[in-house]
């Protein structure tokens, strides 16, 4: 047989950094919403992390391709009452919270995230806008405008392609934003106990 005519393999095409990221953000949704176990969504991230090439990548996400994520923004709203967010809940990739004069207090420290960065577009006339992270999160609040009220960053950090990210933006009249870790209970304070997300 001849094979001097025969077609040349095409070589296997390679992944960059930013075809992973996506495939996890792929992962972390669908463990979110219930379409994967969170210790299958462990396996399935290293071989998204190891992959090499689209041929590998895409058989981490092959029975996952139908699904869509929901890009809905979560929308908060008050003008006197109190809305918070706390212990688990699921975390869109972005949230608006408008507070006139009441308070909003999102907290993300036994949240499920399934996106690497999310957005926060926060709105204080007289009320308070709080964020609460854990201490291993970024909160960057680089687009930030007040009038008399305050905006107070106490997470800071740099993000990095490794880190969870929380993007702040937004204004304050007489109000205020503020990000912060979790404080310690009374009685772990009392004994001398570390912060529940530092423990070792």
């Amino acid at each position: 047989m001849d094979t001097d005519d025969a077609p040349t393999p095409r070589p296997a095409i390679r992944v960059s950094d930013a075809d992973r990221e996506a495939a996890a953000e792929q992962l972390r949704v669908a463990a979110a919403d219930g379409r994967l176990e969170f210790a299958e969504l462990d396996d399935r991230l290293t071989a998204a992390f190891q992959a090499k090439t689209r041929a590998e990548l895409a058989a981490v996400t092959a029975d996952l391709e139908s699904a869509q994520p929901d890009t809905r923004p979560l929308t908060l709203r008050t003008t006197s009452g109190t809305i918070k967010r706390t212990g688990p809940w699921v975390v869109p990739a972005e949230i608006i919270a408008e507070c006139s004069s009441g308070s909003i207090k999102l907290d993300f420290t036994e949240a499920s995230v399934p996106h690497r960065e999310v957005i926060v577009r926060a709105t204080a006339a007289s009320g308070s806008v709080v964020l609460i992270v854990p201490h291993d999160w970024v909160v960057v609040m680089d687009d930030m405008s007040s009038s008399s009220g305050s905006i107070v960053n106490k997470v800071g950090g740099r993000p990095s392609p490794y880190t969870q990210t929380l993007r702040v933006s937004g204004s304050v009249h007489s109000g205020s934003i503020k990000a912060r870790y979790p404080r310690r209970s009374f009685w772990d304070w009392l004994r001398g106990r570390k912060h529940p997300a530092i423990r070792s």
